[in-house]
């Protein structure tokens, strides 16, 4: 393309099997189907329910061409065009805690910044501790539990002054038993929000 925009996208196929152990190889696997297309697939996260490959390409109908050959690995579930999004607060919020709730923890840190890049004070290290949760989930779904921990113990640092228990219905005093649990005890375990 003459002006070299690309066009990036979360590409999600079912996971009827698949866990974050198998990450680096569903990322492997993916680039080699894919290798006659102009694309460059950044990252492999594994949920629950779907395997999230983010994804940029030159050509934005080659997104049907990719989806068919990854088929080869699952079909797909879902295709999320990454394009700025103009939200209230209270919609951001909404949206942050139901994508973190659906295993979603990279659209859910990319709501939640929206609101953290207009917060201030106690509001911004609440938020700047929820964001962290998220990216320390992503990279539980690429199996780097190490990094995961290491981000987690950043987002407690985060709470520490915090005063609210409440924060637009996220339980901030759960969330932070939850993590403190998970550090305590060097297992991983998914919860709501």
């Amino acid at each position: 393309m003459a002006n070299g925009k690309k066009y990036r996208y979360m590409l999600y196929l079912d996971n009827p099997q698949f866990l974050p152990e198998d990450a680096d190889f569903i990322l492997k696997k993916s680039r080699e189907i894919t290798h006659s297309i102009k694309i460059t697939i950044r990252d492999c996260r594994i949920a629950s329910g779907f395997i999230e490959l983010d994804i940029s390409l030159e050509k934005k109908d080659s997104i049907d061409k990719v989806s068919n050959l990854l088929n080869g690995i699952s079909s797909t579930k879902e295709i999320i065009e990454v394009k700025e999004r103009h939200l209230t607060k209270i919609e951001s919020l909404n949206k942050a805690i139901i994508l973190f709730n659906d295993e979603k923890y990279w659209w859910s840190h990319e709501a939640l910044e929206m609101v953290w890049k207009e917060a201030n004070g106690e509001e911004k290290l609440l938020l700047n501790g929820l964001i962290l949760i998220c990216a320390a989930y992503v990279h539980y779904q690429k199996n780097e539990n190490n990094i995961c921990f290491s981000i987690l113990e950043r987002s407690m640092a985060k709470f520490t002054n915090v005063k609210e228990s409440t924060y637009h219905s996220i339980n901030i005093h759960k969330i932070k038993n939850i993590i403190t649990q998970i550090l305590d005890n060097k297992k991983i375990i998914k919860f709501s929000i």
